[in-house]
């Protein structure tokens, strides 16, 4: 059976052409009314006529971060008038080299990024790697994407369940991208939640190297995209949603807050699963560092728009088996301020010793 790809939030509903559309729509309607995303104005637009725009992928080829810039392309180069799109694969220390060269990029609008958000706002609270890098700062773009995370397990493996997983007692051996990533950090916070014994492995460049890492029989669980548990679902077992909303593509597989009831999670570990679902819900959000122009980050916000109603640029990314689900710079600013407003609840858990 032929899947869909493109859905709605909140349920995670399949959606129809024509719903994307509507979604889209919105999507471009209500960004009008953001701060910094109204009317580009000539001056932003005249700007990057015949320019080269940088787009900056923290990991490597082939993972979802670098397909959904590849697929944006074409459409920002019709949209924004720049000459050319030139996709930067910036990988080392888990995304963070290229992330913080996005960060640290001159502030002219030339130099925008796909980065791994939740990871981002997971290493401001955590504050191990002396990053110094504040996520409030940052000029927001928008997210394309609508993708959970999920625990992942060998399908001949000891643990077909996430309850025999989290009764284990024995390590778990656990698969992530980098210890900057998302699905490193919502690994940690799940299975410390869960008070399940484990040890990480994070030495992969991006989700595809994990992904093929665990199909040779590596690790006991990864923490990987739907899109890609959707892929090779015959060789896994899919035990653990990390969101609050069910997917449609995958019914069977429960929510972390369904497992936390159903285990007698209450009080703070549950307040953080919680939140955890929030910060997991930022996907593959494109950004450029703070100080650029408003001229130029408004066309850069009404390019993003225009390519996510593009109705080629729904068909590229449905073909790559990808979820569309848009959301604005708002949303992803607003997402960061409530999770890095609840970092007392994260810290606790992002302990891997």
């Amino acid at each position: 059976m032929t899947l869909s790809r493109c859905r709605i939030r909140p349920q995670r509903a399949v959606a129809s052409a024509s719903a994307v559309a509507l979604l889209v729509a919105a999507l471009g309607a209500c960004g009008k009314e953001d701060v910094g995303s109204a009317g580009t104005g000539d001056s932003g637009r005249d700007y990057y006529a015949g320019k080269i725009l940088q787009v900056v992928v923290p990991y490597g080829p082939g993972g979802g971060y670098d397909l959904w810039a590849r697929a944006m392309i074409p459409y920002l180069q019709r949209y924004l008038g720049v000459s050319t799109v030139h996709i930067d694969n910036k990988l080392g220390s888990g995304g963070l080299l290229g992330t913080s060269s996005i960060y640290d990029a001159e502030p002219d609008g030339l130099t925008i990024g796909d980065t791994n958000a939740g990871g981002d706002v997971f290493n401001q609270i955590n504050d191990t790697l002396g990053l110094n890098m504040d996520w409030r700062e940052v000029n927001w773009i928008g997210r394309p994407d609508g993708d959970p995370h999920l625990i992942l397990t060998h399908a001949d493996g000891p643990y077909p369940t996430f309850d025999t997983l989290a009764d284990s007692d024995r390590k778990v051996a656990a698969l992530a991208t980098g210890k900057g990533s998302a699905d490193y950090n919502a690994t940690v916070i799940v299975y410390n939640a869960f008070k399940v014994p484990f040890t990480m492995t994070s030495t992969f460049t991006g989700s595809s190297e994990e992904k093929e890492a665990f199909l040779k029989g590596k690790g006991a669980t990864a923490s990987l995209s739907a899109s890609d548990a959707v892929e090779i679902g015959h060789r896994a077992h899919s035990v653990l949603l990390m969101s609050e909303a069910p997917f449609a593509e995958l019914p069977h597989v429960p929510t972390v807050i369904q497992e936390a009831k159903k285990r007698g999670i209450t009080g703070r570990r549950l307040d953080a699963l919680h939140a955890l679902s929030d910060v997991m819900d930022l996907g593959h959000a494109f950004f450029a560092p703070a100080g650029v122009p408003q001229d130029r980050l408004a066309a850069l916000r009404d390019a993003f728009r225009k390519t996510m109603r593009d109705p080629g640029f729904q068909a590229a990314v449905k073909k790559e088996g990808l979820y569309l689900e848009p959301e604005t710079d708002a949303f992803l600013a607003s997402t960061v301020d409530k999770a890095l407003a609840q970092r007392a609840l994260f810290k606790e858990l992002l302990t891997t010793e």
